[in-house]
């Protein structure tokens, strides 16, 4: 027994002397400084630093806005942003009265899809016209050879015209073509394709301006249309922000059936000379007097 605390005594002193010099040292660690938050410091330069950063504004909705709905002053408001945004519309465009193409939601970035029209039909329609479509054929779209882009005048048929007549007009003149057989631009042609295509959408889409729309949807409703090509010397030069203006045709370049006919030679009347009775006398007899007729 004695034996073995004598093989034990020098590890247990070190265990002790072990423990006390861990405790000696903890003692003496040098405690952290007080009141000296540089944590909040940086957080706060951090901060400064990105407001400097904030050089991209943009327009921010300030409510729920529909489809079509023209912007007004305070439904958007400015907001800063450190990183540019591609597809965001500066605070440098002027958005006030444009019309939204989509929906914006509050607190949502206004976007140049906004803004734009989505249909390529839609982008290709001038300020204050409208696409109008009517139904062709290889005869009355010059052919078959129309093609988007071109300027056609649209004559009207009607067989019942002013006086029951029959009478031609040309209606509209200088309408540009927008698309043909369903197509906005000129595809390459494939075969087999064109005929699929033209039997789907036997069509061409015209660029009307809106005041003559009624004019137009009338004469297709009660008679019959067809189209007349343009040459490039007579397109029309305008400038990009000219107003609409109508394209009616010329009210002389209106002909009835009749017209077409030489006039008939109306006969002529012989009107023979009444005879001369003669010079009148009166004869007294009397009391009685009596007329006659001298030669």
């Amino acid at each position: 027994m004695g034996a073995r605390w004598l093989y034990m005594l020098p590890a247990l002193l070190l265990s002790v002397l072990a423990v006390i010099l861990a405790v000696i040292g903890l003692s003496r660690e040098p405690e952290p400084a007080r009141g000296n938050n540089n944590d909040g410091v940086v957080m706060q330069v951090s901060e400064g630093n990105d407001t400097k950063a904030l050089e991209h504004t943009y327009w921010v909705a300030t409510h729920d806005l529909g489809i079509g709905t023209p912007i007004k002053k305070d439904d958007f408001r400015k907001v800063s942003v450190s990183v540019p945004l591609a597809q965001a519309v500066p605070e440098e465009t002027a958005v006030e009265g444009q019309l939204l193409r989509r929906n914006v939601r509050e607190g949502e970035i206004l976007a140049k899809s906004h803004l734009e029209a989505g249909n390529r039909l839609a982008q290709a329609v001038p300020a204050g016209y409208r696409a109008f479509a009517i139904g062709i054929d290889n005869v009355t779209a010059v052919g078959g050879l129309l093609q988007p882009g071109d300027l056609v005048d649209v004559l009207a048929d009607f067989r019942n015209g002013q006086d029951k007549e029959p009478t031609s007009m040309v209606l509209l003149s200088s309408l540009e073509v927008l698309a043909v057989n369903g197509q906005i631009e000129d595809a390459p042609e494939q075969k087999g394709g064109n005929d699929q295509r033209r039997g789907r959408n036997a069509t061409a889409v015209l660029a009307v301006p809106r005041q003559d729309l009624v004019r137009l949807q009338l004469a297709d409703a009660n008679g019959s249309l067809r189209l007349a090509m343009a040459g490039d010397a007579n397109r029309p030069k305008v400038a990009d922000n000219a107003e609409p203006i109508s394209k009616q045709g010329d009210p002389s370049m209106t002909t009835k059936l009749d017209a077409l006919f030489p006039e008939k030679k109306k006969p002529v009347v012989h009107h023979r000379a009444a005879p001369n009775p003669g010079n009148k006398v009166e004869v007294y007899e009397g009391a009685t007097s009596r007329s006659t007729y001298v030669h």
